[in-house]
């Protein structure tokens, strides 16, 4: 306005200086918006490219950019820290699953299915090699080449899923343990591939189970042989001579045939008691095959509280049927599962015996996946070192038990395509649990 003013007054000294200053005028504020340019662009920069060791002198701009300059120094030290906090993340966790002995390998699931070089593997840990016996591979095609059967597998649990492989030579075999879970990352879908060798842990199993049976059979067959061996040597020598030739009948005294006689009783009884045990054996080795079919857990349980109401009332113990869930039904062979929990409301009774109102409560629980059978009494409970071995066949703690009624219940929960579990604390209760899958 100023230099419009001269102008139009003809006043040409005081409107070239004027317009000096408005030329100025522009180039500074040109060049402060330059500045403020070259600034932002030099920021974002940074950001792009990850340079976080950029800085922003407040000082040299003056006050206008301190605080401009402040908050973009402050934001590259947070995404330097951030990026610092992730990297040392990945690093932890990269090295965990290095040395876990889980076999891991993750590639994109598009990547599955191709066949050439660019099919390449994210991650593929130590554990992985070893149990392949492959080297580290970069590309998925070299492993799918060198094992087409571990990657065929793979293909047909793409979708997810578990399964069993078993491979190897015959000088050494492996059991294989194989997972596939699709994650969604980037709406782009990727495969994480964890397996694990467990023929090792299940020989290893496999051999204790057959320890502890081994040792039950033992301690059993002993205590039948030992009596047996030992009258059998008493009957020997009141039936021979000195020189070991058999003594005539008229030799023998009355009192003699009396012992014979006793022996010989003795003997029968342990050989029977050793045939019922032989047969107790093959009792938890054949269980049938379950008849399926949907039953009422309300129903059914009402009608194991009747069945169980006379010996549990005879024992003064009281049978309490909780409340239960409408929907609970059970595909289950009734007769089966009916023995396993006449078995258990037996054993139950008989850890009553003793305890200040006894109690024996029969419940369910309904999840998900699973619908639960509960059988608690309030007894004297099971010591940790016995709860390990109450599911070894032939182990019992009773006096007169022949220890397969829990194995034999085990065994039947088994071929229900469930289990038998137990939890207890000494002095409190005791909780058998029948898990029947949905």
């Amino acid at each position: 306005m100023l230099f419009s003013f001269f102008l139009l007054r003809n006043i040409w000294f005081s409107s070239a200086g004027v317009g000096v200053l408005i030329v100025l005028q522009v180039y500074f504020l040109i060049r402060y918006v330059n500045n403020t340019n070259y600034s932002l662009v030099k920021f974002l920069d940074a950001l792009k490219t990850e340079d976080y060791s950029v800085y922003f002198s407040p000082s040299k701009k003056g006050d206008s950019f301190v605080k401009v300059y402040d908050d973009f120094n402050l934001i590259i030290k947070i995404f330097k820290r951030n990026k610092i906090e992730k990297e040392a993340q990945y690093k932890y966790f990269k090295y965990i699953l290095e040395h876990v002995n889980l076999g891991i390998i993750s590639i994109r699931k598009e990547d599955l299915f191709k066949e050439h070089a660019d099919s390449e593997i994210l991650f593929l840990n130590r554990a992985a090699c070893e149990i392949l016996r492959q080297p580290q591979h970069k590309y998925w095609h070299r492993i799918a080449s060198n094992i087409p059967w571990f990657a065929q597998e793979v293909k047909s649990l793409a979708d997810g899923g578990k399964s069993l492989v078993d491979f190897g030579d015959d000088v050494e075999r492996k059991q294989l343990s194989l997972e596939v879970m699709e994650i969604q990352l980037l709406n782009a879908p990727y495969l994480i591939i964890a397996f694990q060798d467990i023929r090792s842990e299940i020989e290893q199993k496999e051999m204790e189970a057959w320890h502890n049976v081994i040792r039950v059979l033992a301690h059993e067959m002993l205590n039948s042989f030992t009596p047996v061996s030992s009258l059998a040597s008493t009957i020997k020598g009141l039936t021979e001579s000195g020189n070991g030739q058999p003594l005539a009948r008229e030799a023998l005294e009355d009192e003699d045939i009396q012992d014979i006689n006793m022996a010989a009783n003795t003997i029968k009884k342990r050989s029977d008691g050793l045939l019922v045990f032989v047969k107790d054996y093959r009792t938890i080795s054949n269980v049938p095959v379950p008849k399926l079919e949907p039953i009422n857990v309300k129903k059914f349980l009402s009608e194991i509280q009747l069945l169980m109401s006379a010996p549990a009332q005879e024992a003064g113990v009281k049978i309490k049927l909780l409340p239960i869930p409408a929907n609970a039904v059970v595909k289950m062979d009734t007769k089966l599962i009916e023995q396993v929990m006449i078995n258990l409301i037996n054993n139950s009774i008989h850890a009553l015996n003793g305890t200040p109102d006894p109690l024996i409560k029969l419940s369910c629980i309904v999840e998900q996946d699973k619908t639960i059978i509960l059988v608690t009494d309030n007894g004297k409970g099971i010591e940790e070192e016995i709860m390990n071995q109450i599911f070894i066949p032939f182990y019992t703690t009773k006096k007169n038990g022949s220890g397969i009624g829990l194995s034999l219940s085990k065994n039947i929960l088994k071929k229900h395509g469930g289990n038998l579990l137990v939890s207890s604390q000494v002095g409190v209760s005791t909780t058998f649990s029948l898990i029947f899958k949905s």
